[in-house]
């Protein structure tokens, strides 16, 4: 049996409130983790981020 391939992708936002000159912190400090099981699923994955970003390109060149 061969073993499973996880990915995980972890995305972060907000800060944890350090103050540095005088910035103000945001209120909020989120953590996002998606795991995805198999390398086929990752593959789709990818492919959508990508699909995602190409169309994202061409509105910003037509606008």
């Amino acid at each position: 049996m061969l073993p499973i391939m996880w990915f995980l992708y972890l995305d972060e936002s907000g800060d944890l409130g350090f103050d540095f000159f005088g910035k103000k912190p945001t209120r909020f400090f989120t953590v996002t983790i998606l795991a995805l099981r198999d390398t086929r699923n990752n593959r789709h994955l990818i492919n959508a981020v990508k699909k995602t970003i190409r169309r994202k390109r061409r509105q910003k060149t037509n606008a």
